[in-house]
């Protein structure tokens, strides 16, 4: 069985209850065990991406409880309507109440090909994230970071080809509220123009029949190959990922990095 690891930790869980913040519902906590699936677009990156003139805005949130602890999901959306590849970072913060600051993170996403847009799944607080929150979140605040880490518009990630995905209702346990678990497999494919030698990055966002997002995850492999040269695929597989609604559609995104 393949197992996987969320965002830097052992994968496990996630959260969802109640509590909409971006114009959803409630929220909820998960644990995902495997890999990932859905479809995505690739990069195929033959120069060094150009500063980001792409926009960025939150089109999705939750607050609820991962193990015990405040938890928030979101998701940001960056469309690059350039030709060219852009490398875009993101400041993302909890406000509570008074607007004051509860959590924060500062994240690069992969290389968001030229003329398209990425959904962009993230988290603060909560299990297993190394963001704790101080307050009760009540808005979800993300903006591009410029020049983050001297990196944004400069930093290479390309995201890799996937195919052959399914989704279908699950059974395992989310270790959430959410009232649906979802497996997903995946085939994916090095299509970029060097080998793949270290780790990489993967999120899975699933949709309703009307595209709104209803959840997700996101994690990093341990299936994928020490090396993987040029054209040659691998094949993941992602149990328990948590939905608030029933899901009709998942993207799989997975990236260099």
């Amino acid at each position: 069985m393949v197992s996987m690891k969320r965002a830097s930790v052992l994968a496990f869980t996630l959260l969802l209850v109640a509590l909409g913040l971006c114009g959803c519902s409630d929220n909820a906590n998960h644990k995902a065990s495997g890999k990932s699936g859905a479809s995505t677009t690739s990069s195929r990156p033959s120069q060094a991406p150009k500063a980001a003139h792409a926009t960025v805005r939150l089109v999705w949130s939750h607050v609820g409880k991962s193990f015990g602890d405040a938890q928030v999901w979101y998701v940001a959306r960056v469309d690059n309507r350039a030709p060219t590849l852009a490398s875009v970072a993101l400041n993302v913060r909890a406000l509570d109440a008074s607007r004051a600051i509860v959590g924060s993170s500062q994240v690069t996403l992969p290389n968001v090909p030229g003329q398209s847009n990425f959904d962009y799944f993230g988290y603060l607080g909560g299990p297993p994230s190394d963001t704790n929150l101080t307050g009760t979140p009540v808005k979800i605040d993300v903006s591009e970071a410029h020049n983050a880490f001297g990196q944004a518009g400069a930093v290479e990630m390309p995201m890799l080809r996937t195919s052959e995905i399914t989704l279908a209702l699950g059974s395992e346990d989310t270790n959430t509220n959410a009232p649906y678990s979802y497996d997903l497999t995946a085939k994916v494919t090095n299509d970029i123009s060097r080998e793949v030698d270290g780790g990489v990055t993967q999120q899975v966002v699933l949709y309703d029949s009307a595209g709104h997002v209803v959840g997700g995850d996101t994690g990093t492999s341990d299936n994928a190959p020490d090396s993987l040269p040029t054209g040659m695929s691998y094949r993941e597989q992602w149990t328990g990922i948590p939905a608030l609604h029933h899901a009709v559609r998942a993207v799989y995104s997975v990236w260099v990095g």
